[in-house]
């Protein structure tokens, strides 16, 4: 699994603004800024300020950070054995490192 160093909005916010069918000034209003703030409001990685900017846009938080919403059988996680970690993203990942146990 990566480190999220970006979410989807980060990277993709006028886009998802586009597909809102909003402007930059629209969504600074219904978050309460000022427009020229709009730009540091996609890099947040406040999770309240995201989740009211996924409510905004009408869209999953899961979408706002990932892009994509995510199945109840998505794993993320790191597992220690011998000391050395082994990054898990889905559940072939578990299988394999069960296999080299």
């Amino acid at each position: 699994m990566e480190v999220l160093e970006k979410t989807y909005l980060e990277e993709h916010g006028e886009q998802m603004l586009v597909e809102a069918g909003m402007s930059k000034v629209q969504l600074a209003q219904a978050m309460g800024i000022k427009a020229q703030n709009v730009k540091k409001l996609f890099t947040t990685k406040n999770i309240t300020t995201l989740a009211k900017v996924a409510e905004v846009l009408n869209v999953s938080l899961q979408v706002l950070i990932y892009g994509q919403e995510q199945t109840s059988t998505d794993v993320h996680g790191c597992i220690y054995v011998g000391g050395k970690p082994h990054l898990i993203s889905k559940k072939e990942d578990i299988e394999e490192l069960l296999k080299s146990l």
